[in-house]
C-alpha cells in the first residue's frame, strides 16, 4: 500500500473513532445528570431543568409547562432527601431508588449523547401507563 493511501486510511480510521469516542457518554454522566437533576427537582427551577433537556424535550416543554410537571411531582414527591446510585443500567440509562420526604420511589432516567435528559419519570409503578411526574419525548 502506498504512503498516501496509508496516511488516507490513518486519517478515515481516527475520524471515526473520533465520532465513536464523543457519542461515548463517560461512565458516571447518568449519575453526574442525576445529582443536577436533583437539585434543580428541590428549588423547583423550571428555566434550570429545561437547559438540561435535550433539544426535542425543549422543543416540547415550555417553561411554564415544566413548572406544571414539577409542581405536579412534587405533590407525588414533596422534597427529595436523594437518589441511590442506579440499581441497574448503563452509560446513558439508569434505574434509581428516590428517597424523598414521605416515602421510597422509583426513577428512570435517560440521557442522549450529550449528556441532556431524553426521558425521566419518577414512580410508585414503573409499568403504569399514565405516570404523574415524566419528561419523554413518546407520546
Amino acid at each position: 500500500m502506498s504512503n498516501i493511501r496509508m496516511r488516507a486510511v490513518a486519517v478515515v480510521a481516527g475520524l471515526l473513532l473520533t465520532d465513536i469516542a464523543v457519542a461515548q457518554v463517560g461512565p458516571h454522566a447518568v449519575i453526574s445528570v442525576s445529582q443536577d437533576l436533583l437539585r434543580i427537582y428541590n428549588a423547583r427551577d423550571a428555566a434550570a431543568l429545561r437547559d438540561i433537556l435535550a433539544p426535542p424535550l425543549q422543543a416540547k416543554y415550555s417553561v411554564e409547562d415544566l413548572r406544571l410537571i414539577l409542581a405536579r411531582c412534587h405533590g407525588l414527591t414533596h422534597e427529595i432527601d436523594r437518589f441511590s446510585l442506579p440499581s441497574w443500567g448503563a452509560r446513558r440509562y439508569g434505574f434509581f431508588g428516590v428517597y424523598a420526604e414521605n416515602t421510597v420511589l422509583e426513577m428512570v432516567l435517560e440521557i442522549d449523547e450529550h449528556e441532556k435528559i431524553v426521558h425521566w419519570v419518577i414512580t410508585d409503578d414503573v409499568t403504569a401507563r399514565g405516570q404523574q411526574c415524566t419528561l419523554s419525548g413518546m407520546p
